[in-house]
C-alpha cells in the first residue's frame, strides 16, 4: 500500500505483522509511530529494537519474535533493516511463525528493498500489510504538500505553489523529512493563513542571491553578469565547485532530453512525465530548451565533463567555468 491508504488502514484492525520497505524514511517513521500509537506500546517494558546492521542472528530475531510477554500485556518488535525480504537466506521457521503469531506478538519489519516474489513477502501480505514507502516524484508532491498544509491550518496560493514546485524540481531527489522540516520554519514565521511565494524566498531553502536555482535561471535569461556572479560566490568556497560543475550538466541533460521529446511531439506539461519531473517545472523547461540549438548544449555538455575532471585533478580553476557560462548566455 502507498502511505495514505496505509494510514488510513492503521485507523481499522491493527495487524501483528507489519513490513515498512522503502528509502524514504519520512513514510517509515511517520506509519512506525502511527504502528506504536494505535498498539499504545509501552517503549520500556514491550518494545524491542534488533537492527539487522548490527548484525543480528536470525535466530535472535526469531526468538524475540517468538517470545511471550514478560512485564507488559503484549510483545512489540522492531526489527530495523531486514535482509530476510532480499537475500537468499533459508527462513522457513520465520515464515512459519509469520503465519501463526501468538495473539500478544507484533512485529514491525522495515527494509531498503523488498523481492515482491519472495514467499516471506507474500506471508506479509496476507498475514498483514505493507508499506511501500517510496520516494516521491516531483509531480507527486501536491498531495503530500495539500496534507502538510492541513497540518499547519496554512494555505497556498496559486504564486507560491508554483514558486513551491520550481524549488522542489531542482532538487536531485526529494527529501520529505527536509521539506517538513522546511515549512514547519516557514509557519513559525507567518503570521496569517497564507504562504506567500514571499514567503518562502524569505524562509525556505537557500536565498535565491546564492542558490544554484538561481545560476541556471541567470543562464537561461542570458543575464551573464548575474550568472557570473552567483558562480564566483559559489566559488569563495572551492569544494563546492564540482557540485556546480554536477549542477550545470544536469541541467544540460535535461534541456537535451526535453528537445529529444519535443522533436518527437511531446510538449508541453505532457513533458512531466518522460522527463521526470512536475508538469509545470517539464513545460518551463520545454520552452526554455527551444532557446539552445542541440549543437550549443552538446559543445557544452563535452566542455563541461572536460572542466569536471581538470577541477578536480587541480589544472583548472573557476575560469574554466566561466567562460562556459558566457558561451551559453551568449546564444
Amino acid at each position: 500500500m502507498k502511505f495514505n491508504d496505509f494510514m488510513s488502514a492503521l485507523d481499522g484492525d491493527i495487524k501483528n505483522v507489519y513490513l515498512l520497505c522503502g528509502t524514504e524514511t519520512f513514510f517509515v517513521d511517520r506509519a512506525r509511530d502511527k504502528i506504536f500509537a494505535r498498539l499504545n506500546v509501552d517503549r520500556q517494558t514491550e518494545l524491542v529494537t534488533l537492527d539487522c546492521d548490527g548484525k543480528p542472528s536470525l535466530g535472535d530475531v526469531i526468538s524475540a519474535i517468538d517470545s511471550s510477554p514478560f512485564f507488559g500485556s503484549r510483545n512489540v518488535v522492531l526489527v530495523k533493516n531486514a535482509p530476510f525480504f532480499s537475500a537468499d537466506k533459508k527462513i522457513e521457521r520465520l515464515e512459519n511463525i509469520l503465519r501463526d503469531m501468538q495473539p500478544t506478538n507484533y512485529v514491525i519489519f522495515t527494509a531498503r528493498a523488498a523481492d515482491k516474489r519472495r514467499r516471506l513477502y507474500k506471508i506479509v501480505t496476507q498475514v498483514g500489510a505493507v508499506l511501500e514507502a517510496d520516494p516521491l516524484r516531483p509531480w507527486e508532491i501536491n498531495d503530500w504538500l495539500n496534507d502538510k498544509l492541513k497540518s499547519l491550518k496554512k494555505f497556498m496560493g496559486g504564486e507560491a505553489r508554483r514558486h513551491f514546485n520550481e524549488r522542489v524540481g531542482i532538487l536531485p531527489e526529494i527529501s520529505l523529512w527536509y521539506l517538513d522540516n522546511e515549512l514547519d520554519k516557514v509557519a513559525l514565521n507567518v503570521s496569517g493563513t497564507e504562504i506567500t511565494a514571499a514567503d518562502l524566498r524569505r524562509n525556505m531553502l537557500a536565498p535565491p542571491e546564492v542558490s544554484n536555482f538561481a545560476l541556471t535561471d541567470a543562464v537561461d535569461e542570458r543575464k551573464v553578469q548575474k550568472a557570473v556572479y552567483l558562480l564566483k560566490a559559489q566559488a569563495r568556497d572551492r569544494n563546492k565547485l564540482p557540485l556546480v560543475t554536477t549542477l550545470l550538466v544536469n541541467h544540460i541533460r535535461r534541456l537535451l532530453r526535453a528537445k529529444f521529446f519535443i522533436a518527437q511531439g511531446v510538449t508541453g506539461r505532457r513533458l512531466g512525465e518522460p522527463l521526470e519531473m512536475n508538469p509545470y517545472i517539464a513545460q518551463k523547461v520545454g520552452d526554455t530548451a527551444r532557446n539552445y540549438s542541440e549543437k550549443l548544449l552538446e559543445d557544452a555538455f563535452v566542455e563541461l565533463a572536460d572542466a569536471d575532471f581538470k577541477l578536480k585533478t587541480g589544472r583548472a580553476d573557476v575560469e574554466l567555468l566561466e567562460r562556459i557560462i558566457i558561451k551559453l548566455c551568449s546564444r
